[in-house]
């Protein structure tokens, strides 16, 4: 494939990919406001019931959600607030914190996670097994490219 017919097909793919967060998001926050959360909360606490007890700090979070500080912060608050996480002090690092997600809150994303199952297995039904592994490995190779494009920038910022 010649490069220009190349960057089409990615800037196609990447698009693509945007266009297919935003409609997640619009409907599979459906299902989270349901639980009256919102979908990046949901994505929120399934990651902290998911690691369990060490819980993340702020900054893990961010880096793995792809979220600035900024939103990272409201979106504790706004969760605490709701009992559905808790923030203890680091036992490391007496200036930091680490999250953690509350029987309420594991509670809520155990209560959404048969139907969001279901609404995952449904946008990939046509995907055989194959295609489906090889779209997985495709995302997260350009999602590991991109985060690591932002910590070099990052990096440089602080500099």
């Amino acid at each position: 494939m010649q490069d220009f017919e190349r960057a089409r097909l990615a800037r196609r793919a990447l698009l693509d990919a945007l266009r297919l967060a935003n409609l997640l998001d619009r409907q599979g926050g459906a299902l989270a406001r349901e639980a009256d959360i919102t979908s990046a909360q949901w994505l929120t606490l399934g990651m902290l019931t998911r690691v369990g007890e060490p819980g993340m700090t702020p900054t893990e979070l961010c880096r793995q959600l792809c979220v600035s500080k900024q939103n990272m912060t409201g979106m504790v608050v706004r969760l605490q607030k709701k009992g559905l996480i808790d923030r203890r002090p680091d036992a490391k690092d007496r200036r930091s914190f680490r999250i953690f997600a509350t029987p309420k809150g594991i509670a809520t994303v155990n209560r959404l996670e048969p139907r969001g199952s279901d609404f995952f297995l449904q946008q990939v039904s046509d995907l055989d097994d194959a295609a489906l592994n090889r779209f997985a490995e495709g995302v997260s190779t350009v999602l590991d490219r991109l985060r690591d494009n932002e910590k070099r920038s990052s990096g440089r910022a602080e500099a």
